[in-house]
């Protein structure tokens, strides 16, 4: 993906923010042309000077704001968000052992029984797990005091 967006699928309040910061960076090109268009006298120059500064602070305000909410790492499209979360991953050596030996066992098995066959220490077999479950690839039932080890899908 390229990141440029097409005009007709942007969410709204993207457009809003585009709409504002262009409309920011004229205001900005108009407020530094203005002060070279009018002529330079002394009456009313310090009341012009504190009005001109503050549209080009409000104008810098806005363009900011525009700026941030265009830029913010945690927008993301929904379907860019979909694709992350569905995409398939590689399993690593100790996946693929685990894997291996579940499917050997027609897809369930103790979790101590795994530990042991697998030759992981307690806490690897554990963190392992975790992993795996939280990507899908195993489901953990709590049965009395151990815990059954399932696949959730044929991994390959």
């Amino acid at each position: 993906m390229d990141g440029v967006r097409g005009g007709e699928n942007e969410p709204p309040m993207d457009r809003v923010a585009r709409i504002t910061l262009a409309l920011g960076g004229f205001m900005l090109i108009l407020l530094i042309a203005v002060p070279f268009t009018l002529e330079s006298g002394t009456t009313g120059y310090f009341a012009s000077y504190v009005i001109y500064s503050l549209f080009l602070t409000s104008v810098g305000v806005i363009i900011g704001v525009s700026l941030m909410w265009l830029n913010d790492p945690r927008r993301q499209d929904a379907p860019e968000r979909s694709k992350s979360v569905n995409a398939p991953r590689m399993l690593s050596a100790d996946q693929k052992v685990v894997v291996a030996i579940l499917s050997a066992s027609n897809g369930t098995m103790w979790q101590a029984e795994l530990v042991r066959e697998t030759g992981f220490t307690d806490s690897k077999a554990s963190r392992l797990l975790s992993r795996m479950e939280a990507e899908g690839h195993i489901r953990r039932i709590r049965d009395g005091m151990g815990k059954r080890v399932e696949l959730t899908e044929v991994v390959g």
